[in-house]
């Protein structure tokens, strides 16, 4: 196997994919945060995870979104957002203004891009729901370039979790279509508490239960250590990944997750643990 990778970078191994990730997975790129935040991975393709770089990161973050419309890789940091190269790592700070109460407690952070109007939410393991507007958004509006908060997640009346504090760890948006806004996007989270797929009502920050994560029908119990994507090759077409860490496991596994049900299917073991973050791309 070979493993590319910058001087400062650890040196990382991941497992070649099983057959099951080579069907119907082609071209589709991933980019992760290992080691609490410190490393990038990026993987060319994840059907052929023999070749991948690595990078050490300045700064740690906590998250990564990939924005559909520019190809731009955006990491999410206490007190800052930054452009990351996807060639070199490199950090770029984008100034970004956190008001007052744009904060996110210690744990994992959910962060993905909304492609309906290009903003990117941040959703914390304590419940915080954040958005960050990015430079340039809307016209003229006071927004741009800013992280604000909204209502903080919780469980609908009538849900099988309601009451219960979320723990969410992953969170995505559908219609994540390469170089355009979407017409339309529903998110969807990971609950580690619960061990769920949920859907996530943006600034309500309302949390509604779509189904137990499963293994061939069975039950799993997964750890906040992961990260969650969509791919979009066209509107109303959605292929949803995430890297989850199922607990007692040694090791991270890549998994396709069905939308509609919260069932998962194992694409391969990453041969890696500590991720916080994960992104999909495609056609860029």
């Amino acid at each position: 196997m070979m493993i590319q990778k910058t001087a400062a970078a650890a040196v990382l191994t991941l497992s070649l994919a099983s057959p099951a990730l080579a069907m119907g997975h082609a071209g589709t790129k991933g980019y992760a945060l290992a080691e609490n935040g410190s490393t990038l991975v990026t993987m060319a393709d994840i059907a052929a995870l023999d070749q991948i770089q690595t990078f050490a990161l300045d700064t740690p973050v906590r998250a990564i979104a990939y924005r559909p419309v520019t190809g731009q890789l955006l990491g999410y940091a206490d007190g800052a957002i930054y452009s990351i190269d996807l060639m070199t790592g490199k950090l770029t700070d984008l100034g970004a203004a956190f008001m007052e109460d744009a904060v996110i407690g210690d744990g994992a952070v959910a962060f993905d891009f909304n492609n309906q109007i290009d903003a990117v939410r941040a959703v914390g393991a304590d419940g915080a729901n954040l958005v960050y507007f990015p430079d340039g958004f809307g016209d003229g509006d006071e927004r741009a370039n800013s992280v604000r908060r909204f209502s903080d997640a919780f469980y609908v009346e009538g849900d099988s979790s309601v009451g219960a504090d979320p723990l969410i760890f992953a969170n995505a948006y559908t219609n994540a279509i390469a170089g355009a806004t979407a017409a339309s996007t529903a998110q969807y989270a990971l609950d580690a508490r619960a061990n769920t797929l949920v859907t996530l009502a943006n600034n309500a920050g309302e949390l509604a239960t779509v189904g137990l994560l499963t293994i061939d029908g069975k039950a799993v119990d997964v750890t906040d250590a992961g990260g969650f994507d969509i791919v979009s090759p066209t509107e109303g077409t959605d292929m949803a990944y995430a890297v989850l860490q199922i607990d007692g496991e040694d090791t991270a596994g890549l998994y396709l997750v069905d939308l509609g049900s919260g069932a998962l299917t194992d694409l391969g073991d990453l041969g890696l643990s500590g991720f916080t973050g994960f992104a999909v791309s495609q056609g860029m």
